[in-house]
């Protein structure tokens, strides 16, 4: 049975200093220095088939593309095809090798939800780990909604499996690289991994505001084909954030937020009035969902070139406060003068705001 690692080692090394990472511990209010090697680990937390699997194929792959490309640029990051693939196998993984059954049952979920998503569990990392190229991956975004909804109101909650909407919400995403350097506050990495924002939240007082529908709508309204299919590509989901280091993540955006940017294929398409990105969000602005610069080649896309975005104080504040709140019992960081700022801006939310009280950390 080996040391299964639910963040993997590769990340957990640009936490670290000397192999060595500060270890929050959620539950009993300490921090204490680890070693990587037993960090945001358990023993059989996977079955060791999967183990292998997830080194050979996925997490090596994107190692090389981390360690030998994204992280030796400043500014700018070109990706091929086969690279953003590798990077976006990543982060499907990322947001399902987190086993989070026992956070399902904390928020309430029906218990046969829970017990639909636990056997699904590793069955759904195999699927996702098999596949080779995007085609392969789009055959689970091939799932007709109402027949899911179907299978829920006669089989119950646990007849859902949620593989396609995670493949989806990356899939028909686009990512964006935002670095901290210049505001010098660095990223926490919470035990799952990433942090996952999907809501329709209410940015005006008199009601709440849905992005599928609003989209939508306008695009039966407009009768706008190419509005219409961006309209089926969109879900609840706003954003998943990945660090990679202490000062670089990756974003997965929705590709809603396309909308607001004068660079983008679909910018004006849709009337964005009184809405913005850091409304919508809760940090950035239009210049920050920057789509990236694709180039062609016999028709179809053949690299894309992405600008590293530099976050403000705040902005990088937001991020990590969401983080620390996605964590279930544990987050790591590398130094606690460089996070000390979000541990003050986590604390200062009303207590119904925040999972957890960090005054051990003052």
């Amino acid at each position: 049975m080996v040391n299964s690692h639910y963040v993997p080692q590769l990340i957990l090394r640009h936490f670290a200093v000397d192999d060595r990472i500060q270890y929050c511990n959620l539950s009993k209010g300490i921090v204490e220095t680890r070693n990587i090697r037993s960090a945001f680990s358990e023993k059989g937390y996977y079955p060791d088939e999967i183990e292998k699997e997830m080194c050979y194929k996925t997490e090596s792959q994107f190692a090389n593309l981390l360690n030998n490309k994204i992280l030796k640029e400043q500014r700018r990051i070109v990706l091929t095809r086969e690279e953003l693939f590798i990077l976006k196998k990543y982060l499907i993984v990322t947001t399902i090798r987190f086993n989070c059954t026992e956070a399902l049952q904390n928020f309430g979920n029906p218990e046969d939800a829970v017990q639909g998503y636990s056997s699904r569990f590793y069955d759904n990392i195999n699927k996702v780990l098999a596949c080779q190229n995007s085609d392969e991956l789009a055959q689970y975004m091939m799932v007709n909604p109402f027949e899911e909804l179907g299978k829920v109101i006669s089989d119950g909650a646990g007849a859902l499996n949620r593989l396609f909407v995670d493949i989806k919400n990356i899939m028909h995403s686009y990512i964006i690289f935002v670095s901290t350097r210049r505001c010098k506050e660095n990223f926490i990495i919470p035990d799952t991994g990433f942090a996952y924002q999907a809501t329709h939240i209410a940015p005006f007082s008199d009601g709440a505001f849905d992005k599928c529908m609003y989209t939508l709508s306008y695009a039966m309204q407009s009768r706008n084909p190419y509005l219409l299919q961006v309209a089926q590509m969109l879900t609840p989901y706003d954003m998943f954030i990945c660090p990679v280091t202490k000062d670089l993540a990756v974003v997965s955006l929705s590709i809603f937020y396309k909308f607001f940017n004068r660079k983008s294929d679909i910018y004006g398409l849709l009337p964005t009035e009184g809405l913005t990105v850091g409304k919508l969000l809760g940090f950035g602005d239009s210049n920050l969902v920057e789509p990236p610069k694709v180039r062609n080649q016999y028709g179809k896309p053949a690299t894309y070139e992405y600008t590293i975005q530099q976050l403000s104080q705040t902005d990088a504040l937001t991020l990590n406060s969401g983080m620390i709140n996605t964590a279930e019992h544990y987050f790591g960081y590398a130094d606690l003068q460089n996070i000390r700022s979000s541990i003050e801006r986590y604390m200062s939310f009303p207590t119904g705001a925040r999972r957890y009280d960090l005054s051990f950390m003052k």
